[in-house]
């Protein structure tokens, strides 16, 4: 019909939805929606009426001045709350019957119950008792050994499609009353949807009869000990309620007691954790020492790796090199007849423009000690330092050119002249310049050595072999950071680096915990100590008979009296 507004659902429809096969889809919607709102509905005026209550009870007291606080269903509490007590009442008259028939009566004739038992942990049970939870274990047993069986049976029929039959395997471990409500289809499910938490706790407070009075036989006494609960058994409602309101005032007093001595020493356990921290700080400060200690060792053990290492990098390039030179020499080649050898000269850098004598300077064993050949002569023996001015040339070892501004060309900032305006400075030959000049020489001589082993490669190429692998090694000494040398001459590997950080960040761990376990207990002590000085339970620090004295804090200390000193009369010496 035109003009006249169709219902349409806020659920949208499924694209994919398919309306020929559902055609109540939009029926279903709609009943569901209502459902939604009506449980909305329903709970927010639940929780209206449930503000309106307690606004009503605050409004009632302020008026009244009735400290009571209003509770929803107060007599059906007040009936649960006596009958739960009348219980407890029965429950404590039966016990208090069984332990009194354990030791007079076994069998339970006199005090008009069952026979009981002692079990090994001392408890007294009846034997009905006893027997209805072996039968409880007995029948959970079955079922799960049925359930076993179940599982057992799907492993090894698992190809199978034929259903499995539990029922035959559950009827002998099945309730027998659960099993009459299956047989007789009374196990259907109500309406109404209880939780599992409800079901208890109405099964809990449903009526139930009270159990056969015990009796106590004459010349059989009750403990002083214990209260006589059989004069209780037949109290009327209103006794019991008392005795459930003064429980309850009981158990209010001993709350606020408990808040009063809370809140009382609140300044002397706040001293004493001020203290414990305090203590506990100053011990942590005094382990930044060993920390740094620790640092420093690591890192000089690190230092002392890596010279180690360049060590025998060093000597294993020096071998190679050495090696790589006798191979050069069988096969004809040596650094005298290898063509372009000669060519190779040292060039030190940052020297350009000084001229150096490299043939007259001699290399020592240390890395600073370049001399002159004929600089043997005792005049320079006496000498500290090593003369190698005769090294250098005569142009360079006496001048050196620097720079000067021509103050009457503005535009030229820097000149540098050759003739006029030149400054004198004699070389001086210092650790740093012969350093210098021994990478220069050194330098040079793996050039040469490089050559030689490039000539000798080439040939052993030219006659039809593979160059021999000492030839192709590098001149250079590589040294790996990071990987140590062990006992047997062998770098260590990945994993054995893992494992030794892996046993010191063990070992480490288990010092810290050693320390923190100690400085916990010092600390644990400080604030003790504090706390028994605030409350009186030893002398303050610095006062007499408080040097080193020991204390046992925990409930029931007293402080103990204090002893008159002893006078010593002097002794008579009796003259003979």
């Amino acid at each position: 019909m035109e003009g006249v507004m169709q219902w349409q659902s806020a659920t949208p429809i499924p694209a994919l939805a398919k309306r020929s096969k559902d055609p109540d889809w939009e029926r279903k919607q709609r009943l569901r929606e209502y459902r939604v709102a009506s449980r909305r509905e329903k709970r927010n005026r639940k929780a209206d009426e449930k503000k309106q209550r307690k606004l009503n009870a605050t409004i009632l007291r302020r008026m009244t001045r009735n400290p009571d606080k209003y509770t929803k269903n107060a007599e059906r509490n007040r009936l649960r709350a006596i009958e739960s007590e009348r219980r407890v009442i029965w429950n404590e008259a039966l016990k208090q019957a069984q332990r009194l028939a354990a030791v007079h009566d076994p069998t339970g004739a006199m005090f008009n119950i069952g026979p009981v038992a002692i079990q090994e942990d001392g408890s007294i049970l009846s034997l009905e008792t006893i027997r209805r939870r072996e039968e409880r274990g007995a029948a959970k047993k079955e079922a799960s050994n049925a359930l076993l069986e179940i599982t057992i049976y799907q492993k090894g029929n698992a190809k199978q499609s034929e259903p499995v039959d539990t029922k035959s395997i559950f009827e002998s471990g099945m309730n027998p009353e659960r099993r009459a409500q299956i047989d007789t289809g009374q196990h259907v499910k109500s309406g109404t949807k209880m939780s599992k938490s409800q079901q208890r706790k109405l099964a809990k407070f449903a009526p139930q009869p009270p159990p056969p009075k015990p009796t106590i036989p004459e010349g059989v006494q009750i403990p002083e000990s214990e209260e006589n609960w059989l004069d209780l058994w037949d109290l009327p409602d209103v006794e019991v309620e008392r005795r459930v309101l003064k429980a309850r005032k009981r158990k209010a007093a001993a709350r606020k007691a408990l808040r009063v001595n809370q809140q009382s020493g609140k300044v002397e356990r706040r001293a004493a954790r001020d203290e414990k921290r305090k203590v506990y700080r100053d011990l942590k400060t005094t382990w930044k020492s060993i920390k740094e200690e620790e640092k420093r060792h690591k890192t000089k053990m690190k230092s002392v790796e890596d010279e180690e290492g360049k060590k025998i990098a060093l000597a294993i390039a020096t071998m190679e090199r050495k090696m790589a030179l006798e191979i050069s020499a069988a096969l004809g080649f040596t650094i005298s007849n290898t063509e372009g050898v000669a060519e190779i000269i040292p060039k030190a850098l940052g020297m350009r423009g000084v001229e150096v004598d490299f043939d007259s300077l001699e290399l020592g064993d240390s890395l600073h000690n370049v001399k002159s050949r004929g600089a043997g002569n005792a005049v320079q023996k006496n000498k500290k330092r090593v003369d190698l001015t005769g090294a250098a040339g005569i142009e360079g070892s006496f001048m050196v050119p620097t720079g000067a501004r021509n103050v009457e060309d503005p535009e030229d900032f820097i000149k540098l002249d050759i003739g006029e305006g030149q400054d004198h400075e004699v070389l001086n030959y210092n650790h740093k310049l012969r350093r210098k000049l021994r990478r220069a020489i050194e330098a040079a001589d793996v050039k040469k050595e490089l050559l030689v082993r490039e000539r000798a490669a080439e040939y052993c190429k030219d006659v039809g072999m593979d160059p021999l692998p000492e030839l192709l090694t590098p001149a250079k000494p590589i040294h790996l950071r990071g990987e140590r040398a062990l006992e047997d001459g062998t770098l260590e590997t990945a994993k054995a680096e893992r494992v030794r950080l892996r046993l010191e960040l063990a070992e480490f761990n288990k010092a810290a915990r050693v320390l923190r376990a100690q400085a916990k207990e010092i600390a644990m002590e400080a604030g003790l100590r504090v706390h028994a000085e605030m409350t009186g339970r030893i002398p303050p620090r610095g006062s007499q008979g408080n040097e080193g004295s020991t204390f046992n804090y925990g409930p029931g200390w007293v402080l103990p009296e204090e002893k008159s000193p002893e006078v010593i009369q002097p002794v008579e010496l009796v003259v003979q």
